[in-house]
């Protein structure tokens, strides 16, 4: 099945998904209530259910993010995010019909809202919560909060919204005091929390099973280390090669002193055939990267992985650019060696950019490259020294036209990775001056901001657009008929 069939199969079942609850309050054949009260129940019923799929969207399933990105995956997670907040933020605002007094001769409550104390108060939990768990995910970063808090905070919260919410919907909900109805909500936040327990429990214990150990660490560039990880054999590691291809990303664990353990995505920039070191190019970043040099060789290690697929087409003839920003050289590393170690005969161009000569990773390696003819490659420098001699500035429009060939443009297959700006900058020249087919595009994002309308995160906008239409659509329906 190909990306596009995939993205538009996933997009569908989640819509209906989202609307599901609806269909089945209609089902009821409950008499219509004022437009604006079935409104504010509509919003209510997809918004829960969309909050109920936001744990399977998270939840790391591998299938799903080798086939269309994890960084994909996540852009829709916190944009659909945004969508189910406002209709239940929204939707307690809209009710027009008398709340909390209960009238015998409405048995099917077409003139009153069932919302006494507890079931009011719930709801209420439930909304608060809500809006402090998007406040702190919105603004982590200025508030200074560490990423294993907020992470296992953000999971806690969750869980209590998923809590509160189901309490209120079961005992002021019109439609879902039915039983049907009811019971879907009750398998729905079941099947969300063992999503939830998957990835911080169970995952966990698998990984028991499959230790490895930290063989080297040596640094790499300013801030930045390189790792080697072996399977720790002595401590039950089985030997089988772990499954990953170039390009890919995993969870590390990390154990800690007192027994913490903290989990990062890593990726991973060695090639498969490597095996059985794996590599990993971590900078330090802030929180426990600043002190990633500092781990003893030995520690021991577990992955969750592999995740992603900014990998290759197997077959593709093409010509290969890789472009590459700091760290996220890391990945396009991973698919040099791959392509390297397999012998495979493809016109190869690296484009690296960086700040400073200090932060230029795999430079000899990439010059061994260069001098056997291997690959063509261009290190660009933002703040070069007076002896330099490679290129200067970043890579925007007048650089790629510099460093690749007006014929080899639209015909290359492009692979990027680094800051976001830089993606967003590089995306815009391919696509809109080189006139390159999106399709040949490939970009690993290692944070999931919107970024640029028109690269492969427009895309993805475009895609929760018209599912967030869709399901708009649903609710208007069901509030009119």
């Amino acid at each position: 099945m190909t990306m596009r069939r995939l993205c538009t199969l996933l997009l569908s079942s989640y819509a209906l998904l989202a609307l599901l609850p609806l269909l089945l309050a209609r089902a009821q054949g409950l008499p219509s209530r004022p437009f604006m009260d079935d409104l504010a129940s509509g919003l209510a019923l997809a918004g829960f259910a969309m909050l109920l799929m936001e744990f399977l969207v998270s939840g790391r399933f591998k299938a799903v993010s080798a086939s269309i990105g994890m960084d994909r995956v996540m852009q829709f997670h916190q944009l659909m995010a945004w969508l189910l907040v406002l209709f239940l933020v929204l939707h307690p605002f809209l009710y027009t019909l008398p709340m909390g007094v209960e009238r015998p001769l409405d048995p099917d409550r077409a003139t009153w809202l069932k919302l006494t104390l507890w079931p009011g108060l719930s709801g209420w939990v439930a909304w608060f919560l809500l809006l402090i768990l998007v406040f702190t995910a919105a603004v982590r970063d200025d508030l200074g909060i560490r990423y294993e808090t907020w992470r296992a905070s953000h999971g806690i919260g969750a869980l209590l919204i998923a809590a509160f919410g189901l309490h209120h919907s079961l005992e002021a909900g019109r439609y879902s005091s039915d039983p049907l109805l009811a019971g879907v909500w009750i398998a729905a936040v079941a099947i969300a929390v063992l999503a939830l327990l998957n990835v911080h429990l169970l995952t966990p214990l698998r990984q028991r099973s499959r230790p490895y150990r930290i063989a080297a660490l040596r640094k790499a560039a300013d801030r930045t280390w390189t790792m080697e990880l072996e399977p720790d054999i002595d401590a039950g590691h089985p030997g089988t090669p772990f499954p990953y291809r170039a390009g890919q990303f995993a969870w590390l664990r990390f154990r800690r002193p007192l027994f913490r353990l903290t989990e990062h995505p890593f990726s991973i920039s060695s090639a498969p055939a490597e095996w059985p070191t794996i590599r990993f190019t971590i900078k330090q970043a802030g929180d426990f990267t600043n002190g990633i040099g500092d781990i003893p060789l030995g520690s021991r290690v577990y992955l969750d992985g592999p995740y992603g697929n900014f990998t290759l087409q197997r077959g593709d003839v093409r010509p290969l650019i890789l472009i590459g920003g700091g760290v996220g050289m890391a990945p396009l590393m991973g698919l040099v060696r791959d392509i390297v170690g397999r012998g495979v005969s493809r016109r190869l161009r690296i484009i690296q950019g960086n700040r400073r000569e200090s932060q230029i990773l795999y430079r000899e390696e990439l010059a061994s490259l260069a001098a056997a003819s291997t690959a063509q490659v261009h290190q660009v420098l933002a703040e070069p020294p007076a002896n330099w001699e490679g290129e200067h500035g970043v890579p925007d429009a007048a650089l790629l036209r510099r460093c690749i060939p007006e014929q080899e443009r639209q015909h290359a297959v492009y692979y990027i990775c680094g800051p976001a700006a830089m993606i967003d900058a590089v995306e815009d020249t391919l696509l809109n001056e080189f006139g390159v087919p999106p399709e040949q595009v490939i970009s690993e994002r290692f944070r999931y901001t919107l970024g640029n309308r028109r690269g492969s995160t427009g895309r993805v906008l475009k895609a929760c657009l018209a599912t967030a239409g869709v399901i708009l659509l649903g609710v208007a329906l069901f509030a009119l008929s």
